[in-house]
């Protein structure tokens, strides 16, 4: 296993965390059911492995992520393991309702201090609302040695996560990153120069990413998996310290800490050649619909640069289930049908279209894919 120093005074952790979020449950398609024995079985097995860096939430299964890590550390006498957790300050809930969450998760993990205690999902809006709440809810926390540092998560704009850099209150951060998804890039090496630590979640979309296709596969030649290209990917990323993988099985976390294993995830030769190649295809990507929204409102209410986002996917890399995702999500869209479906091939979009991309067709095209 590798490590890497999280942040300018932050510990040595694995490159390759646990994101404890898809433990094994019972019944199996469960998600608060955790499967306990199982589970520590798999976090123990994480351990044994080297990874020493583990990520959970007050709420990931219903509270039970971090009692199984409780559970996993108890009895445990190898390498100092790490412990990052996040809070839902989001919620319109009294600052004692954060204290008592705290206080249950120091009681769930066995533990005395919790390394690090994150902001979720914080955006800008949040931010401005509630964040010096949070920092000084933290402040607290750290004066009482309850916890170590703080940091945040955000799905925000890479300018807003700038400006959280900017304030100089967090020690690390989680940020969604990956080959499909790299809009982040910038921030993550700006928040690294600023000497926090980076985290990673999503590195194989939720292993939406972990399809062999042959257009995958040709980004990152001798490589044995998807998800192999994925991971390195981003751990190749300048600034990336950790990437978290939501591991449920053995095979999983046996592959994965193969490459994480790697003394260098990449070469400088092959991190160029695989960006050339993404390039490429953004460029193609581009001719096929440049997403500038011209044929837009559409009347029916169809996103059509959406639409055409995920038949990109799947014409571009064979990714059936990254589509399937957005188009679900498209057609379940709380302002109604947003998909190729609600299409009544009225033909009003076409002659707006600066590229004279076929609309309708491409319409049909992936109503007929995503059956």
């Amino acid at each position: 296993m590798q490590y890497a120093r999280y942040g300018k005074e932050g510990p040595r952790i694995s490159r390759l965390g646990f994101g404890v979020m898809r433990l094994p449950c019972r019944p199996k398609d469960s998600w608060g059911k955790v499967n306990v024995a199982a589970s520590v079985r798999l976090l123990r097995a994480a351990m044994e492995a080297g990874v020493n860096f583990f990520d959970s939430h007050h709420n990931y299964h219903e509270g039970g992520s971090e009692l199984a890590i409780g559970r996993a550390l108890k009895g445990w006498k190898g390498q100092p393991i790490v412990v990052q957790t996040k809070t839902p300050w989001y919620k319109d809930k009294p600052r004692a309702y954060f204290e008592k969450l705290l206080y249950e998760a120091l009681e769930k993990l066995g533990v005395n201090c919790i390394d690090y205690l994150l902001h979720h999902s914080m955006d800008m809006e949040m931010f401005r609302n509630k964040g010096r709440q949070f920092i000084r809810f933290t402040d607290w926390a750290m004066n009482r040695g309850l916890i170590r540092h703080r940091g945040f998560s955000s799905h925000d704009k890479p300018q807003n996560i700038k400006k959280f850099v900017d304030t100089g209150e967090f020690a690390v951060m989680v940020v969604s990153f990956n080959w499909m998804n790299p809009q982040v890039k910038e921030a993550i090496a700006y928040a690294a120069e600023h000497g926090m630590g980076v985290t990673i979640m999503n590195p194989i979309a939720g292993g939406m990413l972990a399809t062999d296709t042959p257009q995958v596969m040709r980004l990152l030649p001798g490589a044995r998996s998807a998800a192999e290209v994925a991971l390195r990917y981003v751990l190749a990323t300048p600034g990336v310290t950790c990437a978290l993988s939501g591991m449920n099985a053995p095979d999983q976390l046996a592959e994965n800490t193969a490459i994480a294993a790697r003394r260098a995830p990449m070469t400088a030769l092959q991190r160029r050649r695989m960006q050339q190649r993404l390039d490429r295809i953004e460029k193609t990507s581009r001719e096929l619909c440049a997403g500038c929204g011209y044929c837009m409102p559409c009347r029916h209410g169809v996103d059509i640069p959406s639409n055409m986002r995920a038949l990109n996917q799947l014409r571009l890399f064979g990714q059936i289930e990254w589509a399937r995702s957005r188009y679900g999500r498209l057609r379940k869209h709380k302002e109604g049908n947003r998909s190729a479906e609600a299409c009544r091939q009225c033909g009003r979009c076409e002659p707006k279209c600066p590229i004279h991309v076929p609309i309708i067709q491409r319409l049909a095209e992936l109503k007929k894919r995503m059956g």
